[in-house]
Parts: structure tokens; C-alpha cells; sequence
């Protein structure tokens, strides 16, 4: 019975004992466990990359979208002085904030489809300087029609202001076509007298179209129409000059085209750029974007250096003598 004693007790210790290595062992690897899965998220998070996200999930035409791009560079590389992002072709832009490892990109939908971008790419600079690129698949985002979820089944409202047509005008019809008829003839028959009292060796000149859209612009700017805070009135009178002095030029209907109508008909550079002046007109007149006093001179400056690359040539001192 005594031997037996120490037995057990020299048993019961070696069973602490275990006990305490066994929990001490457990605190470290709960310990270093967290720290090693750590490290390997930092590490995964720290490669580089390109993820792009939108701040919606569906929009109506007209809205706006922010399109946001997170990257990661490599270390030693950074982005160019001038941020160009491929995959946003045909698109609008309005604005582009670069911020450190974010870029937020804000797009106007002006199409009634389904709006979605290429596939994104983001060009860098590593330390020797050498250009790469960072890639990230495209987005999309469902349009929602003004008209509602079923636009088949929408009741418009009826347009105020018709005056509904009565039967008594028609009794006056006749009278009202003699009178128009004498006033054609009396017209017609001023317009031959004066026609005969002009000489036949002078021919009418007409002006090309490059002086008469160059004219317009001038008369417009000489107007002060965006002075006096009319900016959507400036920019509608400016849309419809080059729109029509690109039928003129082109031969297909500008002036009756819209904007996105009109660049799939172009085909070269210098059209190109008109089609830039030509949505951000449309910004102005649609989506009351206020551009400001620099950006209006911006825009004037490039129609006119336009005209002059397309048109005919002639020179400032005999636009001023014409008009």
C-alpha cells in the first residue's frame, strides 16, 4: 500500500506534465497560424492586378455611371503622365479621377441597348521605363426604358396645346389661295425686273461652304450668346453649322443625323475629331453640362481649325471682304 502511493503520484505528474506541453503547443500554433495565413493574403493582395466595378447595377439612357477601376502596380512601376484607358471606345466621357491604387471614370449612357465596355487595359511604366499593360475583362449593365418595364403597354400622355382643326376654315381656303397667288405673281414679277436690271457680264458668286460655316461661327461669337449664360443656345447654334458644313462637305444628311449616326458614317481622322466637338455639344444640350469660358474658346477653336484643314483655302483677308 505505501509503495503504491509514490506510483501514482509519480503517474499523476507525468499526466500534468503532457497536459502542459500539449496546451503550450496549442497556443503557439493558434498563435503563428493567423500571422502565416496573413502573410499569405498580403501576399496575394500585393501582386499586381486590374479589377474594374460599376456603381450600379442597372441604369436608365441618360443616367450617368461611375466605372471604378482598382489596380495594383508592380513595385517600381507607375502610370504615364496622361491616364489613356483601351476598352472605352465609342463611349461617352465625362470625367476621370486618378487616385493612388483607384481610378473613377464617369460615363454618360446615351444609347438605348445594352451599354458595356471593351475589354480594359491600363498602361504602365516599369523601372526601366518599358510600357505594360494591365487587363481586366469588361462590363456591362442593363438599360431600363423611360417607359417602364413594359414600354409595349405604356400609355403616353396626350400633347398638350392642339388646336383641334374646324370646318369653317374651310371656306375660306379659296380665298386664302387667290390671295397667295397674287402675292407669288406680284413676287415673281419684282424678282424679273430686278433680275433684267443687272448687268449680264457679272455672275452671281456663291460662297463655298468652308466660308459660309466660318461666317456663321463668327456671326454666333459676335451674338455673346454664352456671355449672357445662354450656353445650351450657343452650343445647338455651333452643332448645327458644322453639321451642316459636313453634309456639304460629305454628301449624307448631317444636319438631319444624330451624333452617333453621323460617326458611323466617317471614315477618316479629321472627322473624327468633329465627332469628339460634336458629343460634348450634346452634353451641353442634353445632359446640362455647364462647360466653362476656356472650354467654350477650346471648342470654337477647333471647328474653325477643322473648316480650314477641309475646306476650300481661301485666305482670312477675302472672308473679311465677303462678308
Amino acid at each position: 500500500m505505501e509503495q503504491s502511493l509514490p506510483n501514482q503520484t509519480g503517474f499523476r505528474a507525468k499526466r500534468t506534465s503532457q497536459l502542459y506541453l500539449l496546451l503550450i503547443v496549442g497556443l503557439v500554433f493558434f498563435d503563428i497560424r493567423p500571422a502565416v495565413l496573413w502573410s499569405q493574403d498580403e501576399k496575394t493582395d500585393s501582386e499586381p492586378g486590374l479589377s474594374a466595378s460599376l456603381d450600379r447595377e442597372s441604369a436608365r439612357p441618360g443616367a450617368i455611371v461611375v466605372l471604378t477601376l482598382s489596380y495594383r502596380l508592380p513595385e517600381g512601376g507607375h502610370l504615364p503622365e496622361k491616364v489613356e484607358i483601351q476598352g472605352l471606345e465609342g463611349l461617352t466621357v465625362l470625367n476621370l479621377e486618378v487616385t493612388p491604387e483607384q481610378i473613377r471614370i464617369k460615363i454618360l449612357v446615351d444609347r438605348l441597348d445594352t451599354w458595356k465596355t471593351g475589354p480594359l487595359s491600363l498602361p504602365y511604366l516599369d523601372k526601366a521605363g518599358e510600357t505594360h499593360a494591365l487587363t481586366a475583362d469588361g462590363v456591362s449593365i442593363p438599360l431600363i426604358s423611360n417607359l417602364g418595364e413594359k414600354p409595349a403597354e405604356a400609355q403616353l400622355r396626350p400633347i398638350q396645346g392642339i388646336i383641334p382643326t374646324k370646318s369653317v376654315w374651310l371656306r375660306y381656303l379659296p380665298w386664302s389661295a387667290g390671295v397667295l397667288s397674287v402675292l407669288l405673281a406680284l413676287a415673281g414679277v419684282m424678282w424679273w425686273r430686278k433680275k433684267r436690271r443687272r448687268e449680264s457680264v457679272f455672275a452671281e458668286v456663291f460662297d463655298p461652304p468652308d466660308i459660309k460655316a466660318r461666317r456663321a461661327i463668327e456671326q454666333l461669337e459676335a451674338q455673346g450668346l454664352f456671355e449672357k449664360g445662354e450656353a445650351k443656345g450657343f452650343y445647338f447654334r455651333l452643332s448645327e453649322i458644322l453639321r451642316q458644313y459636313l453634309e456639304a462637305l460629305r454628301g449624307f444628311p448631317a444636319a438631319e443625323f444624330t451624333t452617333e449616326e453621323i460617326a458611323s458614317r466617317v471614315d477618316n481622322e479629321q472627322d473624327r475629331l468633329l465627332i469628339r466637338l460634336l458629343r460634348e455639344a450634346d452634353l451641353v444640350k442634353f445632359a446640362d453640362t455647364i462647360p466653362t469660358p476656356a472650354k467654350k474658346e477650346e471648342a470654337v477653336d477647333t471647328a474653325i481649325s477643322y473648316i480650314k484643314e477641309t475646306g476650300s483655302g481661301v485666305e482670312s483677308s477675302k472672308l473679311k471682304a465677303q462678308s
